[in-house]
């Protein structure tokens, strides 16, 4: 402890020796020195990085990252499968690992290359390529949009081993199955798997689509029928695109040369029938006729039904008897159309012309039609809203009773994204720059504060010890001014009246002299100002 003390006072006597200027300047320089040596090693350590491989598989990144361990290449790796180097050695390291036969995810034969020799069997080879077809079939896959990764296994159908053999015995077909990892966790399309399905089934001989099994990530099955493939569902949808696609162009045709078509956006939608329909229609007409008003046709058949009753008296007698028997017989006479009654009806048909029609209505039939515009303005100059919608439904073949249901327009200014997108990404690269050298310059503002906090309290500890000439010499004047001041109380006003006509006077004689004789005026004052003669001496003394 004693020995620190005598350190201390001996760094303090070698302290004193200097003045504080010199502290201050030496402290100054070296935190100066410390500042620029820090800066240049934190430079000179920063090393920027390059994409060395991207979307690798996940089993492939391993065996690179050891790679590079082994090699003592400094790497970074990101969670979305890339593989990053410095860039100064990214060229040589690239080069090293396509020797070494990295990546492997693409298309390569190295299982049947690297195992397949003079002394392997006819069986072996054949294992050998299966395992490089399911490989190639995997980096197939992976092309497909929004694919992470993908495993094939194909399992053959079993040879015929025998010339004879029963049916029961029957060789089993050939399978296979696939687990795609896709890139957002999610699983492929309907498209996607069916098209996977048909891939995998074209490269393996005598393979079907429905013994082709596909899942996700997740172990979900998204296999497709193939019976069920190619419904009127993606038909009517293309059929729908490519009349909404027709229907957009015509109303840019009618629009643009008010707006220009850069100012407008359309967008339609359509609803497809895809039901096919059989119509049957008949159509009677009469022939032609010199009375209009008469309808009635060419009678084909008529047929009348009429009845008589008589009201009159009817024959007497006895019941039975002939006319010999001695039963008197009364006779009367047939009864007369007076008092009879007739019910009569009569049934004509009539022959009119008939035409019958029959016909099928095929599928994508346009069923109904919306329509919405948007225009890039802040008015419609001329045109009223009225006259646009008139517009767009007689392009688009909208009724006039339907168009304010069925189509929508709207004015606005556009969003402009190039303007917004230059200014995230001058905030980006401004951001990722204060990120990048934030570290090197807070220490160089932090350093810079200290020594400017530093010369401050040491030039105001220096200004308090040691004041400065000027103000010591008007305090002096100030001193000696005083003594000869007369306190205004004692003097009468008769005499400070006299006093005051002759200062003014003597000021302007003053004054006058000054003027004239300016060099013997300043010869004057300063010998006045230094309290002596002309050499600066003091007479007092």
């Amino acid at each position: 402890m004693e020995k620190i003390k005598i350190k201390v006072e001996d760094l303090k006597q070698f302290l004193d020796r200097y003045s504080t200027r010199t502290k201050v300047l030496a402290v100054g320089g070296a935190v100066v020195i410390l500042s620029a040596a820090i800066i240049v090693a934190l430079i000179l350590n920063h090393k920027e990085y390059t994409v060395l491989f991207s979307g690798v598989t996940q089993e492939e990144e391993a065996q690179i990252v050891g790679k590079l361990s082994e090699a003592g290449v400094e790497y970074q790796y990101k969670d979305n499968g890339n593989i990053l180097v410095p860039e100064d050695v990214a060229d040589q390291t690239r080069a090293d690992l396509a020797y070494e036969g990295y990546p492997k995810s693409g298309f390569t034969y190295d299982v049947f290359t690297e195992h397949a020799g003079g002394m392997t069997t006819d069986t072996e080879k054949q294992t050998y390529k299966l395992y490089d077809l399911q490989n190639r079939i995997g980096a197939t896959i992976r092309l497909f949009d929004g694919v992470k990764d993908a495993k094939v296994t194909i399992a053959l159908e079993d040879e015929q081993k025998y010339v004879l053999e029963d049916k029961e015995d029957e060789t089993s077909a050939a399978t296979a199955s696939a687990v795609v990892t896709m890139k957002d966790d999610g699983s492929p399309s309907e498209k996607q798997a069916l098209a996977i399905q048909r891939l995998v089934a074209g490269s393996v001989p005598g393979m079907q689509m429905e013994n082709v099994s596909v899942f996700d990530g997740n172990g979900i099955e998204i296999s497709v029928d193939s019976d069920k493939a190619g419904t009127s569902g993606d038909a009517g949808e293309q059929i729908a695109q490519l009349i909404e696609t027709q229907i957009s162009k015509k109303v840019i045709n009618v629009l643009g040369p008010f707006f220009g078509n850069n100012n407008i956006r359309v967008s339609a939608r359509g609803k497809i029938n895809m039901e096919k329909v059989v119509r049957e229609t008949t159509t009677y007409n009469t022939p032609e006729k010199v009375d209009e008003k008469d309808k009635t046709g060419i009678v084909s058949n008529e047929s009348t039904d009429k009845s008589t009753a008589d009201s009159g008296e009817t024959a007497g007698g006895t019941a039975g008897t002939e006319a010999n028997s001695d039963v008197t017989e009364y006779n009367a006479d047939s009864g007369t159309d007076a008092g009879s009654v007739v019910d009569e009806s009569t049934t004509r048909d009539y022959l009119v012309n008939q035409i019958k029609e029959q016909g099928a209505l095929d599928p994508g039939v346009l069923e109904d039609l919306t329509v919405s515009v948007a225009v890039n303005s802040d008015s419609r100059s001329n045109i009223s809203m009225n006259q646009l919608i008139d517009l767009v439904g007689n392009a688009t073949g909208i009724a006039a009773a339907d168009r304010k249901e069925k189509i929508t327009i709207v004015n606005s200014p556009f969003y402009e994204p190039q303007k917004a997108e230059a200014k995230e990404t001058a905030m980006t690269d401004i951001s990722g720059k204060v990120k990048e050298y934030f570290p090197i310059v807070a220490v160089a503002a932090l350093l810079a504060a200290v020594v400017i906090l530093i010369t401050v309290l040491l030039l105001k500890r220096r200004k308090k010890k040691n004041p400065e000439p000027e103000e010591a010499e008007q305090k002096q004047e100030t001193e000696d001014l005083d003594e000869f001041l007369i306190p205004e109380e004692t003097i009468k006003p008769e005499i400070l009246h006299a006093q005051n006509e002759k200062s003014r006077e003597l000021r302007e004689n003053v004054r006058e002299f000054a003027d004239t004789n300016p060099e013997i005026s300043a010869q004057m004052i300063r010998t006045w100002l230094n309290g002596g003669n002309q050499d600066g001496s003091n007479p007092a003394k």
